[in-house]
């Protein structure tokens, strides 16, 4: 709702801690809501850096390693789809004489499938032997050569096999035919490290993307060697735009500053808006009292009457619930209530006897002749409402229309109780003011008659708290 104003046109103090509060818990909520956003960016970069650091391991054998199709239901998938060729060779070792082909060859193909939106930033994997076998050949990365020989392990990592020199390395070797093979026995494994050179790519695996290694052994003729086991380490390389709270802080953190630029705009733009309210207000209110300064002035005993029936009606309203702009509107209405007093002679308005019936039925006039003047006031809804009925009594029984109860407009019946009260707190020409608890009488005795009784009460609560100060009435003698 609008903040409520006080008689001068201006923002009170209220109001003003009113609008302050909201701008200040508004701001609060934008401080909140940074941090908030600030946290769950900065989670999600530890998070990411976490995730990226995290070493993850797979173990592969049998159906799960010799397969044909990948298994997309891990995050990393390695099978061997091993091709055998005609290749096979006599490999007597303990000199039996033997004269048919005992070893085959095989090309083991080592399918390694990235299933996820990261990237493999590392990996190396580990091939146990179940089987006798013999390497031959490998190509793009190094192996790393695990034998057991009489209980002693020999290790020893060959950057190239295909380059392999037996002088170079503490191995056990054979050569068949000319061929230089590395024998592996079972339970004797490789180390794969992957080449990340330009022509091998086979580190890093980008997402959904998959790399082939592959090495060249001979087996036991028609033996399974499906028994060996493969485990692969892993680490993923996560990007922050593939971190789904990153990339939802990122968007809060956009409509935040969206919402800031919002912000600022729109309370620059009310506050501007302020400024040229106030100064409007400020016209309007210099130009209506200096109207009223004029009606005012034809009686020195009502001096500052539209004023302070304007500050009471005004007070009358807020405790009603008003503000805002319609509390400048009830303020200014009440203002106007009198104008019609401008056309009625001075000889009459400041008479000190009685009148006679034709001069109290002019002063009756002004009702009238006030709605005349205030109806083409288009810019205050219901202006001329005021000036016309603010006669009008509860019971019916006022002046211009006899209009009773309810259908005597809301203003004014509030403007009645704020005029008749000022009247009763003010010196005038025939008489003294009254005491305060004369006037609270008078109010209690007339509810319902001449005052709307919830609007009385209202009064009586302003003075009984002391919130109207009964000074404030004319004094002069």
């Amino acid at each position: 709702m609008p903040h409520p104003v006080s008689g001068d046109g201006s923002q009170d103090k209220g109001a003003t801690a009113l609008s302050s509060t909201k701008k200040r818990n508004i701001i609060v909520i934008f401080i909140i809501t940074l941090i908030l956003v600030l946290v769950a960016l900065l989670t999600s970069v530890i998070k990411t850096g976490a995730y990226n650091k995290e070493a993850h391991q797979g173990i592969f054998t049998g159906d799960s390693l010799f397969r044909i199709e990948d298994d997309t239901s891990r995050d990393l998938s390695v099978r061997i789809q091993p091709r055998s060729s005609t290749w096979t060779k006599i490999i007597d070792l303990e000199g039996e004489g033997l004269e048919d082909p005992n070893f085959q060859a095989y090309t083991m193909d080592f399918y390694i499938s990235n299933n996820t939106g990261d990237q493999v930033s590392d990996y190396s994997f580990v091939l146990t032997f179940d089987h006798e076998v013999f390497l031959m050949s490998a190509w793009n990365g190094s192996l790393e050569i695990h034998q057991n020989s009489g209980g002693t392990e020999k290790v020893a990592t060959i950057p190239d096999l295909r380059d392999f020199d037996p002088a170079d390395y503490d191995l056990d070797i054979v050569d068949v035919g000319g061929d230089i093979l590395v024998h592996m026995l079972p339970g004797d494994h490789i180390v794969y490290i992957p080449s990340s050179s330009e022509n091998a790519m086979e580190t890093p695996i980008e997402a959904n993307h998959g790399v082939v290694p592959g090495i060249i052994l001979y087996a036991p003729l028609g033996e399974d060697i499906s028994g060996s086991v493969l485990q692969i380490d892993y680490t993923f390389h996560r990007e922050l735009k593939g971190e789904t709270l990153f990339m939802s802080s990122l968007g809060a953190l956009s409509l935040w500053f969206i919402a800031l630029l919002a912000f600022v705009v729109i309370e620059m733009q009310i506050r501007k808006y302020r400024v040229q309210h106030e100064h409007d207000n400020d016209m309007i209110k210099e130009s209506i009292e200096t109207f009223t300064g004029f009606i005012d002035a034809k009686d020195p005993y009502t001096n500052g009457h539209s004023n302070r029936v304007a500050e009471y009606t005004r007070m009358i309203a807020e405790e009603m619930g008003y503000d805002g702009e319609e509390l400048d509107r009830i303020f200014y209405i009440a203002l106007l209530h009198d104008c019609g007093k401008i056309g009625v002679p001075d000889s009459i308005l400041c008479k000190p006897g009685k009148l006679t019936e034709e001069e109290f039925e002019t002063i009756k006039s002004h009702t009238t002749r006030g709605s005349e003047i205030l109806h083409a006031f288009k810019s205050l809804d219901d202006v001329d409402e005021g000036a016309l009925y603010h006669h009008e009594r509860y019971d019916g029984k006022g002046y211009p229309e006899g209009k009773k109860g309810e259908d005597i407009p809301l203003i004014a019946r509030m403007i009645c109780v704020a005029d008749s009260f000022d009247a009763m707190n003010s010196n005038r020409v025939y008489r003294k003011r009254l005491t305060k608890e004369a006037i609270i009488e008078e109010i209690e005795t007339n509810k319902g008659t001449q005052f709307d009784p919830n609007i009385a009460d209202i009064l009586l609560k302003l003075i009984r708290s002391g919130k109207i100060d009964m000074s404030q009435g004319s004094e002069k003698e």
